[in-house]
């Protein structure tokens, strides 16, 4: 009898081992690869000189606007696309299968945009009334601040802030817990989205 107690014990020691060894794998893969889509992401935006949408509001991604850019894939290929930066982003999170989604709360005085619909030009400013909607992606617009100091025009410099998240993929873990991965881009001189997204004064990098 002690001898089936001590094996049941033992094969929950290891089961409980097992499970927590196989999250932790899980984590760090899911956590890994979403912070190399935002590292991504920011060289888009920068290459593309800010969230540009090449004048269109609504319709498929793949069919807006005409604005060089490259973006690197996993295995080392590269996309060329011909689309604005903003198009550009969601092809290349569509390409890698990213479907992770979370909540996005601006801090009390700032402007941020969501996304809900890769396929699409679909972006939501993110209100008060809209804090329960989830988003592939959060994104917003800062001023550089006097760091640069400089005046305005093309000699002013902004920079974007960029929110994504990663899937836990863990029984109830992944009902309720949302992670996101941030991050800010470099500077960006003579941007090309105009005023289409509402500015933001500098309150300093995330990372």
């Amino acid at each position: 009898m002690k001898a089936g107690i001590s094996n049941i014990w033992l094969l929950g020691m290891i089961a409980i081992f097992i499970f927590l060894f196989s999250c932790y794998i899980i984590i760090s893969v899911n956590y890994t690869k979403s912070f190399k889509m935002k590292n991504e992401i920011l060289n888009i935006i920068e290459k593309g000189k800010g969230i540009t949408t090449g004048g269109s509001t609504s319709g498929s991604v793949t069919n807006a606007g005409k604005k060089g850019c490259k973006s690197s894939l996993n295995a080392g290929k590269t996309v060329t696309c011909d689309v604005p930066s903003f198009q550009t982003i969601n092809i290349y999170l569509m390409g890698n299968a990213y479907t992770a989604k979370g909540y996005c709360t601006p801090k009390k005085g700032e402007t941020w945009y969501g996304v809900k619909d890769l396929e699409t030009i679909s972006i939501d400013k993110i209100t008060s009334s809209k804090k329960d909607t989830k988003y592939y992606y959060c994104f917003a617009k800062y001023r550089y601040g006097e760091r640069t100091h400089l005046g305005d025009g093309k000699n002013r410099a902004y920079f974007y802030k960029v929110k994504l998240f990663y899937k836990m993929e863990l029984p109830v873990i992944e009902n309720w817990l949302s992670v996101k991965v941030e991050g800010d881009s470099a500077a960006i001189f003579d941007v090309q989205d105009g005023d289409k997204w509402k500015i933001n004064e500098d309150t300093g990098y995330t990372t």
